[in-house]
């Protein structure tokens, strides 16, 4: 995923126009408020919107991952206005320019709601939609892939394949015997096939094409 795009152009992190440094870019999990505390309408830490459900589900995991559990996911203007409707109120929005012509009023919604941190996530460069985004109040745009459609069915367990897994999954996929992979790797073909079973066991497979086929699928390997 390249660097995000704001108002001032692209930078290595998503700059914020509200003095927030970088370790604020994603909100920690707010405490329990405390005794006597007013709270007006239901909170989330991060509202995730994002037309296509595979790429709010490979979102949501990656949130997941680095500890944010406090996540709303939205689909489609109306879900957005709807949970604005009932208070819902929160530290970061994400919103995929994926809802094409939507988008922009759906920031300049978030806006109005009192949403201090918008980010617009683009699946393309195109400056367009970027500057709409920009132009309706997001803070900055992050540009990076969408999810793959083909890869909702696929073993969550993929992505916690090792750097040396991959490497013999690759060697794999390319026709390689386990005595050249061990070789060309420093390995011993015993090694090799101790890896492969990890691998089946990780994948829920033990049939090298299949394996071969959820990595591919899932963007593991080329």
């Amino acid at each position: 995923m390249t660097g995000p795009v704001s108002g001032n152009g692209v930078g290595s992190l998503v700059p914020p126009p509200l003095g927030v440094g970088p370790s604020d870019a994603l909100p920690a999990q707010r405490s329990a408020p405390e005794v006597g505390a007013v709270v007006s309408g239901p909170h989330t830490a991060i509202l995730l919107i994002d037309s296509d459900q595979a790429t709010r589900e490979s979102l949501r995991r990656v949130l997941t991952t680095i500890g944010v559990s406090d996540i709303t996911p939205a689909g489609s203007q109306s879900d957005v206005l709807a949970q604005l409707h009932a208070g819902l109120t929160g530290e970061l929005a994400l919103v995929s320019l994926s809802l094409g012509s939507h988008a922009p009023s759906v920031i300049a919604a978030l806006r109005a709601a009192g949403w201090q941190r918008i980010l617009a996530l683009s699946p393309a460069a195109d400056i367009g939609p970027v500057i709409d985004a920009v132009g309706a109040g997001a803070n900055g745009v992050v540009i990076g892939q969408r999810a793959n459609p083909a890869a909702r069915n696929l073993p969550s367990t993929i992505h916690e394949l090792s750097s040396r897994e991959i490497e013999v999954i690759r060697l794999v996929a390319d026709g390689r015997s386990n005595k050249w992979i061990g070789e060309q790797l420093a390995l011993s073909a015993l090694t090799v096939k101790s890896h492969l079973a990890r691998i089946g066991r990780k994948l829920g497979t033990g049939d090298r094409a299949h394996m071969v086929a959820l990595a591919m699928r899932a963007g593991v390997i080329g």
